[in-house]
């Protein structure tokens, strides 16, 4: 068995390679139409992406998903799983950048909902949320795609 770092979703997240079988063990990258987690606070937003690409490009005959998925056998159904379960961080960044046309603080971005339901409540689910948030907010002010004037964050251009 071969241990594969693949941080983002937390710091120390693997998947494991049991080279034998050919079975990749992909833990908690969980193909699932929710996406991708990194709502935790060891959560690295860009870390995820790099070792989703990363395990894009592993080879195995079957691929086994921690949550809800399950074992796929087909490396065209994987790789299409894949595709969506990545597009799910494009398509959280491209709602936030919509809504972010008008001036909009944390609470409302985190109360708006963008991994979670609005209707979704529960602990931890604010917290994630305001995670995820700042996550792709700290990327969209890097880029220069998102200011911020006191308390509010804005979509620039």
């Amino acid at each position: 068995m071969r241990v594969i770092h693949t941080p983002g979703h937390t710091r120390g997240h693997c998947c494991l390679l049991i080279e034998p079988d050919g079975i990749l063990f992909l833990a908690d990258i969980d193909l699932s139409g929710f996406g991708p987690y990194y709502g935790d606070g060891w959560s690295d937003l860009e870390a995820f992406e790099r070792s989703l690409e990363q395990v894009r490009g592993i080879q195995a005959a079957h691929y086994l998903s921690g949550h809800h998925i399950g074992l796929l056998d087909d490396r065209a159904a994987f790789l299409g799983r894949l595709d969506r379960y990545v597009d799910r961080i494009a398509d959280r960044e491209g709602r936030l950048l919509e809504y972010l046309q008008q001036p909009r603080t944390m609470d409302e971005i985190v109360a708006h909902r963008f991994v979670y339901r609005p209707r979704d409540q529960g602990e931890g689910i604010a917290k994630a949320e305001r995670r995820s948030a700042q996550l792709h907010l700290d990327r969209l002010e890097r880029d220069g795609r998102v200011g911020r004037a006191g308390e509010t964050y804005r979509t620039l251009g």
